[in-house]
């Protein structure tokens, strides 16, 4: 009777926490009971940008928080817990297989995580729990693994316990329906960070600026942001995420593309008339400035803002891109059209500054656009970068991100292309 009780207290313990929950329980001929459950939690980034400091440049705090409307991008965590009696001990390992694919409980690669495993609670994040143990009956054991959805849809969990003698203890498999809600409001965005383990350059705290920057400070529909990092930034998952968001999109539509990570330049990388072409480094893979003004042109929307913030990154809409030239010519789809406002974070031939907090253009952008003072005490709104109308215009933002890369300390050369008729601005 005590091990029954023991059960029904942690299914309704479960219940409680989730936002997504499944539970049940079975009776093994052996006289085996077990209780398994899985939910999974989501946490949001929360920023907070200084104005600029001595070195130029704003100082940057982030935390997470669990989210209050999930959405793609959302750091997720897919816990198991399981419960036994009538069984002797024996080492196992939890095993969490999503889509055929397994997850590993300490990220250390930080395909999912945004930081060491062992660095996830410093940002407020549930700590890493090992996967392999001792499993004694009368216990409950309780296995957190890191995820991210990369795009809407039914996503299948298949959870289990395995022995060393191949045994498996308390199977469950349950479809899990990642929803899409429609929403009223036309605005879009599109978030792409990539931090190599071999070669980081903390891009990820740029997606964690710009997804608060766009839901927190503009308002922007948490189910309208797509925002794919690390492994989920694969080509696949990107041109799956621009066909998506084109399907949603027309000509009244607002949208933002942000992109931070390196990039490069390779000779015929797409199949069009460029000689060379500008690439943005995925998860193995490689998004070029072809894909990106297709991405445009199917969207239809004219009121596009676009940041690149990478090595290179002039190719992607920058004055001298020679896409430019062919696009002119009406010969193939060009990033610089009427409608767009492109900001990228150095020309064609030369490399893009990043610090331990991220890039510098992003932290600039991006501060420009939350309303941060720089060392006088002027936003991008007031004079000599704005006209003081009370709102941050994209134009506005983009002076004053780019004025103060080129004053002493010198930040690099970013470069401004406005093809947009008046003054962008990212409310509704």
């Amino acid at each position: 009777m005590d091990g029954m009780k023991k059960i029904l207290a942690l299914l309704l313990i479960s219940l409680i926490i989730p936002v997504s929950f499944s539970g049940c329980m079975e009776r093994k001929e052996e006289g085996i009971i077990i209780a398994r459950s899985f939910w999974i939690e989501a946490y949001e980034p929360v920023v907070n940008l200084s104005d600029l400091g001595a070195g130029g440049l704003p100082s940057v705090d982030i935390s997470y928080v669990k989210s209050k409307e999930m959405g793609i991008g959302d750091q997720i965590f897919v816990y198991y817990q399981i419960y036994m009696e009538n069984v002797e001990d024996f080492r196992g390992k939890a095993y969490c297989i999503v889509d055929g694919k397994e997850l590993v409980a300490f990220d250390v690669d930080k395909e999912y995580l945004p930081v060491p495993p062992q660095n996830a609670s410093l940002l407020g994040l549930p700590q890493a729990i090992p996967d392999e143990k001792i499993f004694s009956q009368g216990e409950v054991h309780t296995f957190v693994w890191p995820f991210k959805f990369s795009h809407f849809g039914n996503y299948t969990f298949h959870f289990y316990i395995e022995g060393a003698d191949g045994m498996k203890y308390g199977e469950i498999e349950r479809n899990f329906n990642f929803a899409y809600l429609p929403t009223e409001d036309n605005r879009w965005a599109l978030i792409i960070t990539v931090d190599p383990a071999e070669n980081e350059i903390a891009s990820w705290k740029d997606g964690a600026i710009v997804l608060d920057l766009l839901f927190h400070r503009y308002n922007f529909p948490r189910k309208n942001i797509v925002y794919l990092s690390n492994k989920c930034a694969t080509r696949e998952n990107v041109k799956d995420a621009m066909k998506w968001i084109s399907q949603h999109t027309n000509n009244d539509s607002k949208l933002v593309f942000w992109f931070s990570g390196h990039g490069g330049l390779e000779i015929n990388g797409d199949d069009d008339r460029e000689l060379i072409d500008g690439r943005l480094t995925l998860w193995k893979d490689y998004l070029y400035d072809g894909d990106v003004a297709s991405f445009f042109a199917n969207s239809r929307s004219s009121n596009i803002l676009s940041v690149v913030d990478a090595c290179y990154s002039g190719e992607f809409g920058g004055p001298e891109d020679i896409e430019a030239i062919f696009g002119g010519l009406g010969s193939q789809k060009r990033i610089e059209e009427e409608g767009r406002f492109l900001f990228t974070s150095a020309t064609t031939f030369t490399r893009s500054k990043a610090t331990e907090n991220g890039g510098v253009a992003t932290l600039l952008m991006a501060g420009a656009l939350q309303g941060i003072h720089d060392r006088m005490g002027r936003s991008a709104d007031m004079f000599p970068y704005g006209n003081n109308d009370g709102k941050i215009s994209v134009e506005e933002a983009a002076w004053w991100a780019a004025f103060h890369c080129y004053i002493p300390p010198f930040y690099g050369f970013p470069e401004i292309n406005d093809c947009y008729p008046g003054e962008l601005y990212l409310e509704p």
